[in-house]
C-alpha cells in the first residue's frame, strides 16, 4: 500500500560553530534512526546516503524488501524534507538551544513512502539489478574533498554484509541512485494518481 504524507518547505541559514557542533554529535543517531536500513522484513537490499563536511546532500534511503510471498515484496523510499537532515537539525538547534535531541527530533522532516511491486515495477526491477551486481575491491580513485556516503546492507538467505562506498562511479552507487530515481518517479505517480478527482 502506497504511504506518505505533505510537508511544508523548510529554509535553513548558516549555522554558528557550536551548533554545527551540536549537530555533528547528534546527527548520526538522527540518521539512524529516520534513514534505518540494517533490519527489514524477509530477505532485504538497502541503501543510505549523505555528505559528511558540506552536509548539503538531502539525505535518502532505499530498502527492497523480498518475503517468501512475491505479492508481498515492497519498495520503502525515505527522504529528508525540505533541507538536508542535518541542517534541519543545525536550526532545530540554533532555535532552541535548550532542549536536547530527543525533544526536537520530532520535529525534523523526513518523509515516507511504501511500494508494493504491482504499484511500482521498479521494486522487482531494482532488487534484480542488486542481485546481479559484482563486488570489486574498491581502489583508491580520487575523490572529492567531501564524497557523497552510500552505505548499504544486504540480508539474505540469513546472512547478511555491509558494503560503504564514495565513488559514484561503482557499482553500489550507481545502484543506489537509480533505485533512488526510479523511487522517486512511482511516489510522484502515486501523488499525480491520487490528485484526480
Amino acid at each position: 500500500m502506497f504511504t506518505g504524507f505533505a510537508l511544508l518547505g523548510w529554509f535553513a541559514w548558516p549555522q554558528p560553530a557550536d551548533d554545527s557542533s551540536w549537530a555533528d554529535k547528534n546527527f548520526i543517531a538522527a540518521f539512524d534512526g529516520f534513514f534505518p536500513i540494517s533490519h527489514a522484513e524477509g530477505d532485504f537490499v538497502a541503501a543510505r546516503a549523505h555528505r559528511d563536511g558540506v552536509n548539503d546532500l538531502v539525505e535518502f534511503s532505499v530498502v527492497i524488501e523480498n518475503t517468501d510471498n512475491s505479492r508481498a515484496m515492497r519498495g520503502i523510499l525515505r527522504e529528508a524534507q525540505g533541507a538536508p537532515l542535518y541542517q534541519q537539525l543545525a536550526a532545530l538547534h540554533a532555535k532552541d538551544p535548550a532542549k536536547p535531541y530527543d525533544q526536537l527530533k520530532q520535529d525534523l522532516k523526513v518523509q515516507v513512502w511504501r511500494f508494493t511491486a504491482d504499484q511500482c515495477p521498479a521494486v522487482a526491477a531494482q532488487y534484480k539489478a542488486f542481485e546481479s551486481i559484482t563486488f570489486v575491491r574498491p581502489r583508491d580513485d580520487a575523490t572529492d574533498e567531501h564524497p557523497i556516503m552510500y552505505q548499504f546492507h544486504e540480508s539474505v538467505g540469513g546472512g547478511d554484509s555491509e558494503v560503504m562506498e564514495y565513488v559514484e562511479s561503482r557499482a553500489f552507487p550507481k545502484w543506489a541512485n537509480a533505485t533512488h530515481k526510479a523511487f522517486q518517479a512511482c511516489a510522484a505517480s502515486a501523488a499525480a494518481g491520487s490528485a484526480k478527482p
